[in-house]
């Protein structure tokens, strides 16, 4: 496994739990909001191979945080384009860890095999924009059956779990988010992310900015309407 950075401690990244975070790196997106351009660009990481974690590295700082973390999120880059995922998160398991992963659910056969070997404990999956328009924010061209096919299987695994979209303005409305938001439904919860534009993969997306305080409450009222728990972040 291939890793790109540590967050040694984080209250917010996993709901109810005290948690640390690790990046993979690499990515199957291009999405030009992404506030991680390094763990995402080829030529970004291979400036950055002589600072990649080995995995030993990685275990040995889990060992000192067995009383301390009660968690392990697995963020990136995108995650599931790892083929050794499972063996990682397996050991992550054994040492007593919950585990969340983030992902943009492009990979259901992964996304199948953790859940039916039962390795995960939380799943946060992107839900960046209507169909149609999926392509266009993501920056490439993807098969949007198989985000459906993500969708689904999370919705339906009773694993904790939440679709999430970051929110940009000149890219989200009332009318795109309203087509977001009801192919979320059925989601345990929701949670919209204010686009934040101080750190973007491409340089051009710093003229977008974020929402106002009074159109993110706007929003989630809308959300509300449809589904059971929204939050907003940012």
């Amino acid at each position: 496994m291939l890793l790109s950075g540590i967050h040694t401690l984080t209250l917010l990244d996993y709901p109810g739990h005290v948690a640390c975070i690790v990046f993979t790196a690499g990515c199957n997106f291009r999405c030009g909001y992404c506030h991680n351009p390094e763990f995402v660009l080829p030529e970004k990481i291979k400036e950055r191979m002589g600072d990649m974690i080995p995995e030993e590295k990685f275990f040995s700082f889990l060992e000192t945080r067995k009383e301390k973390l009660e968690g392990v999120v697995i963020s990136g880059g995108e995650p599931t384009i790892h083929p050794d995922l499972p063996e990682f998160i397996r050991k992550i398991k054994n040492m007593g860890f919950l585990v969340k992963l983030d992902t943009n659910g492009t990979n259901p056969k992964m996304l199948a095999q953790l859940l039916e070997e039962k390795l995960l404990d939380y799943i946060a999956m992107d839900a960046k924009a209507s169909p149609e328009r999926y392509n266009a924010l993501a920056g490439t061209q993807n098969n949007f059956s198989d985000i459906q096919h993500s969708r689904d299987l999370i919705l339906h695994s009773g694993v904790s779990h939440e679709l999430r979209t970051t929110i940009v303005k000149g890219w989200h409305d009332e009318v795109e988010l309203k087509k977001i938001i009801h192919w979320c439904e059925g989601t345990e919860k929701y949670t919209l992310q204010n686009f934040r534009p101080q750190k973007t993969l491409c340089p051009t997306w710093g003229k977008y900015s974020g929402f106002t305080a009074e159109e993110l409450k706007k929003f989630k009222k809308l959300a509300e309407k449809f589904l059971k728990k929204v939050e907003v972040m940012g």
